[in-house]
């Protein structure tokens, strides 16, 4: 099964975001990294309500509160734990999760590509 290195842990800080590329043709990250007190959780960087990339920076996947994950363009708001969404134009559709490793300090996506449209 392919695997991509995607940062190591240390590059992700508690209550924060990430975004990463997995392919090298992208405009914006492929997947989207939260690292919550409970663990860490991966999605592909896509809005179920249009296909779009959900960052409105770089590395900004957060609401302003920190326990959701926002949609830059609509809003829609996301758990973290599940990728569920729970309010905007895409409520009850979920993220598409990306299945995470670790191994020696560093997370590792398996088969990524299959997840980011690569």
């Amino acid at each position: 099964m392919p695997e991509h290195i995607l940062c190591h842990l240390d590059d992700l800080a508690e209550d924060h975001s990430k975004g990463i590329v997995v392919n090298p043709a992208s405009r914006y990250a492929d997947i989207v990294l939260v690292r919550t007190r409970k663990g860490i959780y991966a999605y592909r960087n896509r809005c179920p309500h249009t296909g779009a990339p959900m960052e409105w920076e770089p590395d900004q996947f957060l609401d302003c509160t920190g326990t959701v994950i926002q949609c830059g363009i609509h809003g829609a708001l996301f758990r973290i734990e599940d990728g569920y969404c729970v309010s905007g134009p895409c409520v009850r559709q979920s993220l598409q999760r990306v299945e995470l490793i670790e191994r020696d300090g560093w997370l590792i996506a398996l088969d990524p590509l299959e997840h980011t449209g690569g």
